[in-house]
């Protein structure tokens, strides 16, 4: 992300998508950004479930008819928030709406542009919204910014990078170095004992060299909770962006164990910049 020109917001027309689409204007206005708002509608033919001899063909229609009239309120509702949030914004902007499957589209339409935004999975929207945000993080090859539901105050002025030398936290600090650059403090965080495989002494002057003074300060670990205890960090340091490198174990290993990254998406209530 040299620098945001094309934002690729995602907008499923749920109760976070508003905090999403706010976000992302935020960034483009200080970028002077241009933000595209995708709506991917499901198809309701793939939505049927496998029809068993109990059920009439009656039955599925009606329940084809239900799904549609669910998919064609949740596009106009996603529309909505659009018209009403970013198109009277000012910013150049673009309406998209596509028929398929979401993390297919996202990841097609995630290649061109600079930075994805979209919501973080919970509650309602938790199974699909993390297949997408799966999407995303592992097949477009660009940082994504996941935000929580409720759209934040300021973003970029106060911001902490998880730091511990992965390819995962060197390729997201490239990505975020623009917006590093614009904050008014920079703190890099590692946690004590924790495997860093390049001390963050070897990332400031890195960082220096493009304008951006760091400070790094390590923080106690308590029975291996990386998460929680980085969480706690953030709210101690009142930031308004994390930037970490998501998923250093396999997905089905922290699905099955737990990590950094799931306990961070779940309770995280700031922005948080990934890449993997």
């Amino acid at each position: 992300m040299m620098s945001a020109k094309t934002i690729l917001v995602l907008d499923d027309g749920g109760a976070g998508s508003d905090a999403a689409l706010r976000a992302a204007m935020m960034v483009a206005r200080g970028f002077s950004g241009h933000i595209d708002v995708l709506h991917v509608r499901a198809d309701p033919e793939t939505m049927v479930p496998v029809v068993g001899e109990a059920m009439t063909g009656a039955m599925v229609e009606q329940m084809m008819e239900a799904m549609t009239r669910s998919v064609a309120a949740r596009a106009a509702k996603a529309r909505e928030v659009f018209d009403k949030v970013v198109a009277a914004s000012g910013l150049s902007t673009a309406w998209h709406e596509v028929t398929g499957r979401e993390p297919d589209v996202l990841t097609s339409r995630g290649r061109v542009a600079d930075l994805i935004v979209m919501n973080r999975p919970n509650g309602e929207n938790e199974g699909p919204m993390a297949a997408t945000l799966d999407a995303a993080l592992f097949d477009t090859g660009r940082p994504v910014l996941v935000v929580p539901a409720k759209a934040p105050e300021s973003l970029g002025e106060r911001i902490v990078v998880a730091w511990n030398g992965s390819a995962q936290s060197s390729r997201v600090v490239g990505a975020a170095l623009p917006l590093l650059a614009r904050a008014k403090e920079v703190t890099i965080l590692t946690g004590d004992g924790a495997d860093v495989k390049v001390p963050a002494a070897q990332l400031l002057p890195s960082l220096a060299r493009h304008g951006i003074q760091a400070r790094h300060e390590a923080f106690a670990v308590s029975h291996g909770h990386v998460g929680k205890a980085l969480l706690e960090q953030l709210t101690q340091r009142r930031a308004d962006l994390l930037v970490m490198g998501a998923y250093g174990h396999s997905r089905l290993r922290e699905m099955i164990l737990g990590g950094a990254t799931r306990e961070v998406l779940a309770h995280c209530r700031i922005p948080v910049l990934m890449a993997h």
